[in-house]
């Protein structure tokens, strides 16, 4: 063959190239390794694997054979790869690894019989060791042999027996293959054998598994929890595995009854129910948060948890009235009634002052008994031994009542006592808003305004929403307007609507819009009147109030209240999931600045069906 004298001299540089590798042995340089790499990383095989067939006889590392043995391979040099590797495994006989390197090579050549030899040999050599079994499986996942990554552990289960079973990589390892069954399978399995898996399986679970539509799935665990709670009723960790799964569901009365058989399965404390009662308040389920509660206090007062499940189921019963759109006076009096007797059987006591303060919110919000409101506050306020923070909580519903009861000098009194008594505290915060509120009620603006920029410079994103909606309706309307009238007519009719006299409001707000035609007022007008008939019960008025907000007065500083609240009539009250979910897009998507932005992508998010946890 003859050569041209650009070959020539590559040929020659070849061969110096490797004369002066095999001088150089034992003498390996940093030069030279970062020249191989260099060749290697470029893709140059044939003159990398001329100084790494040195490397690897003067250092049989694993990082230089694993190199040279890629170097071969891409040159199709499967004789010289055959080699290594079985001088390697007479050498490392246990690093059954080297097996898939000789089935890579027999594939390779095409030669899938060969190449499945070694795969099944390496398997057959497992001992009775996990740590072998797991490095060979995952080795057969890096090479995407999944099927005998699964053998491997199937055998490795064979020869370990009940020591350790495997469950956890195979459930993985079905998870990756696709087959959620099988993995559903595993993972309960694994609970069974290790109980302190439980909150591994459950998060790998919740990874896998969409509770919110995936019901083939979903009936697949639930099936086989219930076939091994059938099998091994002793287990209680499958119990508790099928209460966690109805919660995730959100079917938190599967959950009640299932707590609830296996508290008196075991002679339980109540417990279990107490924790399954603060999942349903934080998921808004006070009707069932009750339920749990009762179930406690009825094991009677020796129970544990007798006096906080009578107190709760209370809290709760008042949680659920709050949260609705619609009461009923007979079953108020009756849970009125049960505070009394509540309260007689506990004491008073400072743990059971908090009852009071409930029961006086609902004397005042339903029963519309102000004077009875102001006695069990004034009874709490004055209960010795109660901490100083609850107290001005109580001061300040005390003052609410006052207010709505006419009586606003003494109800300023009460929040500028809490203002002063935690003066760099939240709590301080909302009382000086309420007092800010006072002056908006008796016409003085411009002081409401100016508790008002104090609360919004020293409280910053923490300042209530109202207190910002408040001091944008000030400023606004008395930048606009040299009148104040109507901004007085419209205060006074505020205060009336929180003292509950909604036919004078409704007088009044009529006198703004027809003694002053199309003022400034009119969408909080409109809102105030969407106010008044919520309270009256009738909703479908006050959803038109809201409507007419956002199509007429859509660039103003109520139309994001008024796209939230309509939202959430849709979504609560109307059973409307789709305008609802229409409304809070609209919401998201035109108001991005909007203080109800947060909120509303998430209700948004879970009436799509996403996964929010």
């Amino acid at each position: 063959m003859v050569l041209s004298i650009k070959n020539m001299r590559s040929f020659l540089l070849t061969i110096v190239m490797g004369m002066t590798v095999i001088i150089g042995v034992g003498q390996t340089t940093a030069a030279d390794l970062k020249l191989a790499e260099q060749y290697y990383n470029n893709q140059e095989y044939a003159k990398a694997e001329i100084y790494y067939e040195v490397f690897y006889k003067e250092q049989p590392t694993k990082k230089n054979y694993t190199v040279y043995l890629d170097i071969l391979t891409h040159l199709e040099k499967y004789k010289e790869a055959k080699k290594i590797i079985n001088k390697r495994q007479k050498k490392m006989p246990d690093f059954l690894e080297l097996h898939l390197d000789m089935a890579k090579i027999y594939t390779l050549e095409d030669n899938e019989s060969k190449a499945d030899q070694e795969c099944k040999k390496a398997i057959s050599k497992v001992g009775k060791n996990k740590s072998q079994v797991k490095n060979l499986a995952q080795a057969f996942v890096k090479q995407n042999m999944m099927e005998y990554a699964m053998e491997t552990y199937i055998n490795g289960k064979k020869i370990l027996g009940d020591t350790y079973p495997f469950n956890y990589e195979m459930a993985t390892l079905y998870g990756q293959m696709g087959d959620t069954k099988r993995m559903i399978s595993e993972y309960l399995d694994l609970i069974g054998f290790n109980e302190a898996y439980m909150r591994t399986v459950q998060n790998a679970l919740s990874r896998s598994i969409d509770f919110e539509s995936d019901e083939e799935n979903i009936d697949v665990l639930k099936e086989g929890l219930l076939s091994r709670i059938q099998k091994q009723p002793g287990k209680e960790i499958y119990y508790n595995f099928l209460i966690w799964l109805f919660t995730q569901k959100k079917d938190f009365n599967a959950a009640f009854i299932q707590t609830k058989a296996i508290d008196k399965r075991t002679g339980g404390d109540g417990s279990r129910l107490i924790a399954l009662a603060d999942l349903c308040t934080n998921n808004e389920d006070y009707g069932l948060a009750e339920k749990c509660y009762q179930y406690v206090s009825e094991k009677g007062r020796s129970g544990k948890y007798y006096e906080i499940s009578k107190m709760m189921a209370l809290s709760s019963s008042l949680k659920a009235l709050e949260s609705g759109y619609e009461t009923n006076e007979e079953q108020v009096r009756l849970l009125d009634e049960q505070y009394t007797q509540t309260i007689a059987e506990l004491g008073m006591t400072a743990e059971s002052m908090r009852l009071l303060q409930e029961q006086a919110k609902l004397k005042f919000k339903y029963l519309h008994d102000s004077e009875g409101a102001v006695k069990l506050l004034h009874d709490a306020i004055n209960q010795p031994g109660i901490k100083k923070k609850f107290q001005a909580y109580c001061k300040l519903d005390l003052a609410d009542v006052l207010l709505a009861s006419g009586y606003i000098w003494d109800a300023s009194l009460y929040y500028s006592q809490v203002e002063k008594d935690f003066k760099n505290d939240l709590l301080g915060a909302e009382a000086k808003y309420r007092n800010a509120k006072i002056s908006f009620y008796v016409g003085d603006f411009e002081w409401a305004q100016a508790q008002l920029d104090v609360l919004k410079a020293s409280t910053s994103k923490l300042i209530s929403n109202d207190a910002i909606d408040l001091s944008l309706l000030i400023t606004d309307n008395l930048n606009l307007d040299t009148i104040l009238d109507p901004m007085k007519m419209y205060a006074r009719a505020d205060l009336l609507l929180f003292q509950n006299q909604y036919d004078a409001a409704l007088v009044t707000l009529d006198s703004i819009v027809n003694g002053y035609p199309g003022h400034a007022l009119e969408d909080e007008i409109l809102y105030s009147r969407y106010q008044i008939e919520i309270k009256r019960g009738n909703m479908e008025v006050a959803a038109g109030h809201l409507q007419e907000i956002i199509d007429y007065y859509f660039d103003d500083i109520l139309a994001d209240n008024a796209i939230y609240e309509l939202a959430e009539l849709e979504e609560k009250y109307f059973k409307n999931p789709e305008k609802a979910q229409a409304l809070y897009k609209k919401l998201i998507m035109e108001y991005p600045g909007s203080l109800f932005g947060v909120e509303a992508r998430k209700r948004f998010r879970e009436l799509r069906g996403d996964d929010i946890n």
